[in-house]
């Protein structure tokens, strides 16, 4: 890739510009932001209320989830898991499609001349979209605080940095499935079936070792795995060393399925082109 400081410099603000366009898109419809808060807790108060009544009755429950997970902090443990991984999943479906929603518009055909702007059209407007998310989940978190009045560890440092390192991580497994769609027009239904399995794998509300071995195995190879143990070692168990471990995990996800995202973006973008199935049909 050879690309000079100026284009470099050019791209970046070309990528805040798509990012801020997608912001407002969103902001200027209300509706949206106020139907995906409801939406948001729809998703976190069934896990929160499953998670309480199975604590059972004299906690009995209780007692089994604090010597698996140990923290009898089971409420938080869930609202950061539920919260987290939406968040998570906000980001690895946006892109692919915000891919899907260009094609509808007849706006893929673009001649994209390097691999940087390739990734910057691909991920700008999609990066704006995750904005509007990203202020439902803490409202979200916020509303589940009101409610629940849970205790947490005050390392909010640890969990910025935690949140940072998984949103490019999530930005990196992104790329992946976006050139998925990009190639196969219908294949965001995939990305719904792989965030769902994702779910399951990465622990919204129970620890990951409860899971059979091989599933243990898969999940450790997924960011969202790390996104919610680095947020609860953070919050719930106090622990900054780890949850800085978590965000070096995140920044090495994130190169690596970056990385494989722009060359499948790239392999992707020219099958599509040669059997013209970049324009909406």
């Amino acid at each position: 890739m050879n690309v000079s400081v100026p284009q470099l410099r050019s791209e970046f603000w070309a990528l805040v510009a798509l990012a801020r366009k997608g912001w407002k898109v969103d902001r200027r419809q209300p509706y949206f932001l106020t139907s995906g808060l409801l939406g948001t807790m729809q998703w976190v108060l069934p896990i929160v209320l499953a998670t309480i009544a199975l604590a059972g009755p004299n906690d009995e429950g209780l007692r089994r989830f604090t010597d698996l997970a140990g923290t009898d902090a089971y409420i938080a443990y869930s609202v950061i898991g539920a919260i987290a991984f939406l968040y998570a999943g906000w980001l690895l479906s946006a892109l692919s499609f915000d891919l899907r929603l260009n094609r509808n518009l007849g706006t893929l055909p673009t001649i994209w001349t390097s691999a940087v702007s390739r990734v910057v059209l691909t991920c700008g407007g999609a990066l704006g979209h995750a904005l509007a998310p990203a202020v439902m989940a803490v409202a979200a978190f916020s509303a589940a605080w009101a409610l629940f009045r849970f205790s947490l560890e005050p390392n909010v440092g640890p969990a910025l940095a935690v949140l940072v390192c998984g949103a490019l991580a999530m930005v990196g497994l992104a790329l992946p499935l976006a050139a998925v769609t990009l190639r196969y027009r219908e294949a965001h239904y995939l990305v719904s079936l792989f965030l769902m399995a994702t779910g399951i794998l990465a622990g919204i509300a129970y620890p990951v070792d409860v899971l059979p071995d091989w599933a243990q195995w898969v999940s450790r190879l997924l960011s969202p795995t790390w996104l919610l143990h680095g947020l609860r070692e953070a919050l719930v168990f106090g622990d900054v060393a780890e949850a800085m471990r978590s965000c070096g995990v995140l920044l090495v996800m994130a190169l690596v399925y970056g990385a494989a995202g722009i060359v499948l973006l790239k392999m992707m973008d020219a099958a599509a082109r040669s059997k013209g199935e970049v324009e909406w049909m």
